[in-house]
C-alpha cells in the first residue's frame, strides 16, 4: 500500500508540473462520532470524551497539508499528516492522500470534497484491559494501524491574494468519527496550468491569470 501510495504522489506530482500549489495548517478541537454503534461498548474508556455516551470527544492537535492542482481550479490532489491526541488520551497519527474536486465556489466561498487511501495509526489500547477489539485496527509491535478510504469537506474563505481561511470535517481520522477543523491555507503558486475552460478565472476572488490582472488594473 505504501508503494501505491508513491507511486500516485509521483503521477500527480508530474501532471501538476507549474500549476496552483498550497499549504495548509489545520488546528484539530475536537470530533463527533456519529456512527458509533453497539459494536463499540468500551466507550467508557475513553478519557477525552465530552459527554458521558461519548458523542463529543476532544481531539487537539494538528494536520499539515500540501495541495497540488491537476487542471484548472476545481481538481487537485492533497497529501497530509497530522497528528492528535485520541479518545483515550494517547498520540495518534494519520496520514492520507486525497484527490480533491471543487464543486462550489461563490464570491470569496469555496467548498471542496476530497477522497482518498488513509492510515491512521495509534499506541496499542490494548494496554488498556478495558479495550474491546472491534474497531478494524492490526497490532503493529506497540502501535496499532488501520487501512481506510478517508474523506474530507473543506470550506474556504478568500482573506487575501495568497491566503484563507478554512473549516474542514475529516472522516474517518479515528473509528467511526468526524473532527472538526479550522485552518489557515497558504498559496504557493497562484498560476492556472490551464487557462482553457477555466470558468472560475472569471471570478475576481479566484487565484489565477485574471487575478494578476485585477491587480494590476488597481495598481494603475
Amino acid at each position: 500500500m505504501n508503494r501505491i501510495l508513491i507511486i500516485l504522489l509521483i503521477i500527480f506530482s508530474c501532471l501538476a508540473a507549474n500549476s496552483q500549489s498550497s499549504i495548509e495548517a489545520k488546528f484539530m478541537f475536537f470530533s463527533m462520532h456519529p456512527f458509533k454503534t453497539l459494536r463499540q461498548p468500551d466507550t467508557d474508556i475513553y478519557e477525552n470524551r465530552i459527554d458521558d455516551n461519548a458523542n463529543f470527544i476532544k481531539s487537539p492537535g494538528i494536520l499539515l497539508s500540501y495541495q497540488k492542482y491537476l487542471y484548472l481550479t476545481r481538481l487537485s490532489f492533497q497529501i497530509s499528516q497530522g497528528f492528535f491526541s485520541d479518545a483515550i488520551a494517547n498520540v495518534g497519527s494519520v496520514t492520507s492522500l486525497l484527490l480533491k474536486y471543487k464543486f462550489y465556489h461563490k464570491y470569496k466561498i469555496s467548498v471542496s470534497l476530497g477522497l482518498g487511501p488513509s492510515l491512521s495509526i495509534r499506541q496499542d489500547w490494548h494496554n488498556n484491559y478495558r479495550y474491546i477489539e472491534n474497531d478494524g485496527y492490526t497490532i503493529n509491535g506497540n502501535y496499532q494501524t488501520r487501512w481506510y478510504l478517508g474523506g474530507e469537506l473543506s470550506f474556504y474563505y478568500y482573506i487575501s491574494k495568497r491566503s484563507d481561511l478554512s473549516l474542514s470535517f475529516l472522516v474517518g481520522h479515528e473509528y467511526g468519527s468526524i473532527a472538526i477543523n479550522l485552518g489557515y491555507k497558504f498559496w504557493i503558486n497562484t498560476s492556472v496550468k490551464f487557462k482553457s475552460g477555466c470558468r472560475d478565472c472569471k471570478n475576481k476572488f479566484n487565484r489565477g491569470p485574471n487575478m494578476k490582472h485585477w491587480w494590476v488594473r488597481i495598481w494603475y
